[in-house]
């Protein structure tokens, strides 16, 4: 549903229209008793733009975003603290919920296995992706909007490369539960598990397209004029320069490369999927300009990723 709510609409009829919006002022470090404030009060009490704290209230209603709104150098702050406190969420409270869930079910369900290793994966998987953004992309965002120099060769082609989508496992995770596996569910954690696991889902899609179509747009915009006032080559060149820093799971799957696996046998041991597998190899070609795999266990070797005598003769 649709609301036209403006600066100067009251905060506390947003929250009781969509109680989903307590998690937005929680993301945004406003605490939740806020009298009869309005969007403007709240915004001016916080340091947050009006325009900015809108589009958040619109996708929290499910609403799209219509026409363009130009995102400024000072949202960034709040941008960052609305991200970094989601991740403190789905990592402290959502994460480990999910966690016990799969416990208990193994309690009764012992053959059950297989879910646990399934869930683990995807919790390592989605909290190397946030640690990632919190101490790579968002020192460097925050260096970019303070204009400090980027002595560190980083750009935020190399961000968008690395974000791949996490909400492909939950929604496996939500399929299986549903369509395939039967166990002894007295206490119903079948409908609990998956009542968490929509609300990680309701929140993570917000989050990704936070950093989609309003972070990342403006960072390409932060780094464009910062390049054109100093007069510097554009960020392509860092894809060329020598010093290649890979992610930790992109040498994960590098090991498993010159080791002789499969994509599909990469997806299985590191508990990821295929697609997944087949996004870090291209990132890891892109990185280091090269493709074969014979050049690809050389530049392993040299680099001390793998040990000579753990390559298959």
């Amino acid at each position: 549903m649709e609301h036209n709510y403006t600066e100067n609409s009251k905060v506390a009829d947003i929250i009781l229209a969509n109680r989903e919006q307590m998690l937005l002022l929680e993301h945004l470090g406003i605490e939740l008793v806020v009298k009869s404030k309005s969007v403007r009060d709240i915004c001016l009490e916080h340091n947050i733009c009006t325009d900015l704290f809108l589009s958040f209230v619109r996708l929290y209603d499910g609403e799209t975003q219509t026409g363009t709104i130009e995102y400024h150098n000072n949202d960034i702050d709040a941008i960052l603290l609305y991200l970094g406190n989601c991740h403190k969420y789905y990592l402290d409270e959502k994460l480990p919920k999910i966690r016990e869930y799969v416990s208990r079910i193994l309690e009764k369900n012992p053959d059950f296995k297989m879910l646990q290793d399934f869930t683990d994966g995807y919790i390592r998987e989605i909290t190397e992706h946030f640690n990632y953004e919190n101490n790579i992309v968002f020192p460097y965002v925050r260096a970019l909007a303070s204009g400090k120099d980027r002595e560190k060769k980083y750009s935020v082609e190399e961000y968008k490369r690395h974000h791949s989508n996490i909400d492909d496992k939950l929604d496996d995770l939500q399929g299986l539960l549903i369509k395939y596996l039967q166990f002894n569910d007295s206490v119903h954690l079948r409908r609990k598990m998956l009542q968490c696991l929509s609300e990680l889902e309701y929140d993570l899609k917000i989050h990704s397209h936070i950093e989609d179509n309003i972070l990342i747009p403006l960072v390409e915009k932060l780094e464009k004029d910062a390049n054109n006032e100093s007069g510097e080559q554009g960020r392509k060149d860092c894809a060329k320069n020598e010093d290649v820093v890979l992610s930790a799971r992109e040498i994960d799957v590098l090991r498993c490369l010159v080791q002789g696996l499969q994509s599909k046998e990469i997806a299985e041991r590191l508990f990821i999927s295929t697609n997944t597998v087949i996004t870090h190899r291209k990132n890891i070609s892109e990185k280091t300009g090269i493709k074969s795999l014979a050049g690809l266990t050389i530049y392993a070797i040299v680099h001390s990723i793998i040990n000579i005598d753990d390559v298959s003769a």
